[in-house]
């Protein structure tokens, strides 16, 4: 039997990110991304359930604006879990999932379970 407990696919995709955590910007390399969240490279300075910014920068037109809260801080990694997210940012975060994951319709099918309770 599985110990999966994610309910959301993970991608591993590369785009310019900057977490802004109060008066703090650090700019991070993603490991993988999700509808829910992301986890990344950073420095370990980011305090667990610290309420974060992400913005993930897709082209020189087209960014992603995220609300988050620091799920999990480790020696080089954070974990980030997404709290909101305005329409466009959730289009283009759902389309950049479609595009990477091994089965785009898994997408749409996750999406009808709720990713939190």
């Amino acid at each position: 039997m599985s110990d999966e407990r994610r309910k959301r696919t993970r991608v591993p995709v590369q785009f310019e990110m900057v977490i802004r955590c109060g008066e703090e910007e650090h700019r991070a390399e993603m490991v993988n991304l999700s509808l829910t969240g992301v986890l990344c490279v950073t420095a370990p300075s980011f305090q667990k359930n610290a309420p974060c910014t992400v913005r993930i920068r897709l082209n020189d037109e087209t960014k992603i604006d995220l609300a988050g809260q620091i799920l999990r801080v480790g020696t080089d990694e954070t974990a980030i879990s997404f709290t909101s997210m305005d329409e466009e940012s959730f289009f283009h975060l759902k389309r950049i999932m479609e595009f990477n994951a091994s089965d785009a319709d898994k997408i749409d099918r996750e999406m009808i379970v709720p990713a939190f309770k």
